[in-house]
């Protein structure tokens, strides 16, 4: 059997140009969702190091239909990439990247140190780019562990899927969601869009927006008393969605430990948040405002159930609107991601905490159970498959500052993840 030191060694001997070679070659494809137009470029670039690697190789391209449910500006077509290798394992292992990244502007004062789309390293082993945590980074792991793999003749105990799929950024229909579908995704999934932090995700939050619209009638501002001011006529909608917003973010998951509350020093569960975002009204300050949009953020926790929650943002807004002198109140769901949980007594999630205490060399008591706010896909895999062995690790930080200016990497965090990937695939632990 092949010795561990014999892994980080290898490992350790990979040089810095050839792991800046792979991520400088995902960097720089600039698959910017929306419109993310050049799926095409990227796969056909990714697809070589798995042609090499012997991997077959199939393109799965979302259906129109489906793709035309995504409310974004979208342009070309959702090309997935599926890489398969039968080792004559029983079990399979599907590892999972998305290709899209988000955009990459300058925020104020804060300005990106380098082209964005250009990986670059600094001399303290920090990677700047677009993408390299959130996810390319990851995915530039694993082939730089599967290469290795094969050098080193070693023999994975599962046979291996590796997908790289369309529209993670923004949701309601991802390429992942219609792979799972279609029968592609199976076994243990690995999502690679983790820390590397000792950490086991045990839960993500689900994404609900609801857009409020109140009409009234629009009017010359100097004879309001001919119009309805939807703007003015929203306020008591407001005021009932604070009060549900107040009882919301007092539940707590009955068993999936939260984030800390910064600053505050208290640890609670999982809790659900609530946020009203983004309000749009009126063209000028002379014109009475006809209509008043409202956008409401809603983060679902694996507890609730989706139409109860849906519900009782409807109840709200009704309160309101029966003290409101609107015309007509409209509401518009959008569910973009399912909240989902994952079992950290399944096999691939129990085998993942294990390779971790080995590789960064840490006892039990150190590995910490999290829900995290944010939500993924896997709400659709879950779902769709049934499962929660659904491992969240990967090469990125918490200080990563994903989808913020300056996103960056840590070389050391590379060589740790490609060292647990390949531990996971070929030693038994």
């Amino acid at each position: 059997m092949i010795k561990l030191e014999e892994i980080y060694d290898a490992v350790d001997q990979l040089s810095k140009d050839h792991i800046m070679k792979v991520l400088k070659s995902l960097i720089r494809v600039k698959t910017i969702v929306p419109p993310a137009d050049n799926y095409r470029e990227y796969v056909d670039m990714i697809s070589l190091f798995f042609k090499d690697l012997e991997y077959t190789l199939e393109e799965v391209i979302q259906p129109q239909e489906l793709v035309d449910q995504i409310p974004y500006p979208l342009e070309g077509p959702r090309i997935n990439l599926v890489a398969e290798k039968d080792n004559g394992q029983k079990e399979w292992i599907s590892f999972y990247g998305h290709m899209d990244v988000v955009p990459a502007p300058d925020e104020g004062n804060k300005k990106w140190r380098f082209d964005p789309f250009t990986a670059t390293m600094i001399r303290s082993g920090k990677i700047y780019g677009r993408g390299v945590a959130d996810m390319k980074g990851s995915m530039g792991c694993l082939i730089l562990a599967l290469e290795l793999i094969n050098k080193m003749n070693l023999q994975p105990k599962y046979n291996i899927s590796i997908i790289n799929c369309t529209d993670e950024e923004i949701g309601l229909y991802p390429g992942v969601r219609y792979l799972a579908e279609e029968g592609y995704v199976k076994g243990t999934i690995y999502c690679m869009e983790g820390v590397i932090d000792p950490i086991l995700v045990v839960g993500c939050a689900g994404d609900l927006d609801v857009e409020v619209e109140v009409i009234g009638r629009s009017c010359h501002s100097g004879m309001n008393f001919l119009g309805i001011n939807a703007l003015e006529e929203s306020i008591p909608i407001l005021v009932e969605l604070m009060k549900l917003k107040k009882e919301v973010e007092k539940r707590e998951s009955a068993d999936i430990p939260g984030l800390p509350q910064f600053g505050t020093g208290k640890q609670r569960n999982m809790t659900p948040m609530f946020n009203l975002d983004i309000i749009r009204a009126g063209e000028k300050s002379n014109i009475v405002p006809g209509k008043c949009t409202l956008t409401i953020n809603r983060r679902l926790i694996p507890d609730e159930n989706i139409n109860d929650v849906k519900k009782e943002i409807e109840n709200a807004i009704k309160l309101g609107k029966e003290r409101s002198k609107a015309l007509e109140v409209n509401i518009t769901h959008k569910y973009q991601y399912p909240a989902v949980r994952m079992d950290t007594n399944a096999p691939g999630v129990q085998k993942m905490k294990e390779v971790i205490k080995l590789v960064q060399d840490i006892p039990d008591e150190k590995i910490r159970s999290i829900g995290m706010a944010g939500s993924t896909d896997m709400g659709f895999i879950s779902e769709i498959l049934g499962t929660q062995d659904i491992i969240f690790h990967g090469c990125s930080n918490l200080g990563s500052n994903a989808h913020g200016v300056n996103e960056t990497i840590k070389l050391k965090d590379i060589r740790t993840f490609i060292k647990e990937l390949i531990v996971f695939l070929c030693y038994d632990v």
